[in-house]
């Protein structure tokens, strides 16, 4: 056999050897290996037993691990206590994420309208996880509800319907300091929509007879802190 051929088989053997000692990361080899195999369960080291794959840690991370018992020959965590602690954070936040689903602002505010007329507008707000992306943040979904106390029904649809009139939400901690942004939901039924902000009437004895019109709008949170944080909610109503 030429010198040459035998270079060239000596190189493409230390090829493939690198190529399957390389496939999952950085396995922490301390000592020459052989015999990688891959497997369902992972990559399969036949001169150790060791099953090597990665697993996605706690802080979203993905970590070399081995299946059982890991080897002295490598300095890994098991892929059971990697995959046991991330599991443990997600039953924590889930946790977290449950209380504050249980918890509600709310206030009930009377306002008079510059005809005389009066209003009452209820607000409420809940946090959603559902915009979660696992590390915190979210949503708050907040309700307002405006009834109509001491106004026709002409006067109070016109409200929904012709009016600029506005109501505006703000985000209040215990310290008395705002919160977030304050949220601005239009009356006009026509511009709410157009800002995503939902409509339904409530309705008296008939279907003629309005008797509250509740309004809905969705507000982001960068965190679950910044919703704990917030004491309650004020209410203002900004006439045309």
């Amino acid at each position: 056999m030429s010198t040459a051929k035998t270079i060239f088989r000596a190189g493409l053997s230390l090829a493939v050897m690198a190529t399957l000692t390389t496939g999952c990361g950085n396995w922490n080899i301390k000592s020459g290996t052989s015999g990688i195999s891959e497997t369902e369960r992972g990559n399969l080291d036949n001169d150790t037993g060791d099953i090597i794959r990665q697993e996605e840690d706690e802080d979203g991370r993905m970590r070399d691990c081995t299946v059982g018992a890991s080897s002295e020959r490598r300095d890994l965590p098991s892929c059971n206590d990697i995959v046991n602690r991330r599991e443990s954070q997600t039953d924590r936040e889930t946790q977290v994420s449950d209380g504050l689903l249980e918890n509600k602002l709310s206030g009930s505010k009377l306002f008079t309208l510059p005809n005389g007329s009066k209003i009452r507008i209820k607000t409420a707000a809940k946090y959603n996880d559902e915009t979660s992306s696992g590390r915190g943040g979210g949503e708050l979904i907040v309700n307002a509800l405006v009834e109509r106390v001491n106004a026709t029904p002409q006067v109070f649809e016109n409200l929904f319907i012709e009016s600029g009139s506005r109501i505006e939400i703000a985000f209040i901690d215990s310290d008395d300091f705002a919160m977030l942004t304050p949220l601005s939901m239009p009356l006009n039924i026509q511009a709410g929509q157009a800002s995503n902000i939902s409509y339904r009437k409530k309705f008296g004895q008939t279907t003629s007879d309005v008797v509250g019109v509740s309004l809905q709008a969705r507000v982001p949170i960068k965190s679950i802190r910044e919703y704990k944080q917030l004491a309650r909610l004020e209410v203002a109503f900004k006439p045309n």
